[in-house]
């Protein structure tokens, strides 16, 4: 019996563009194909077209989720609720919709340093 690994076939790429341009996951993929996300992830970094097919993807995925928040917000989509859709969003597209936390840390940086350098004098009994 072959190797998953090995079994990779060209026409995946097109396989993996049109799963995920319904808003699938990389594990629905996985599915489409029966194989484990390691073998996946192996292909994505074995094979450079199919890197670009899973990136193509992905965007439309979220392109896919993008639109049913605006139809959502927009009051066209019954008893939808935002707050699954948001906290959806933060974690499968994380890139663009992950709340900014480098702020939090800089600042907190920023005290810590002020603290250092003496900038702020912190009262002693």
């Amino acid at each position: 019996m072959a190797s998953p690994i090995s079994t990779f076939k060209p026409e995946y790429c097109q396989v993996a563009i049109d799963t995920l341009k319904k808003g699938k996951s990389l594990a629905a993929l996985c599915c489409e194909f029966n194989v484990s996300r390691q073998t996946l992830y192996t292909w994505r970094e074995r094979h450079e077209e199919f890197r670009d097919a899973i990136s193509t993807g992905l965007q439309y995925a979220q392109v896919y989720w993008e639109e049913i928040g605006e139809s959502g917000i927009a009051g066209q989509i019954e008893k939808f609720s935002a707050t699954p859709w948001i906290f959806m969003m933060k974690k499968r597209f994380r890139e663009d919709y992950e709340e900014e936390k480098k702020e939090e840390k800089s600042e907190a940086t920023s005290l810590l340093e002020k603290l250092i350098t003496g900038e702020i004098k912190v009262p002693h009994d």
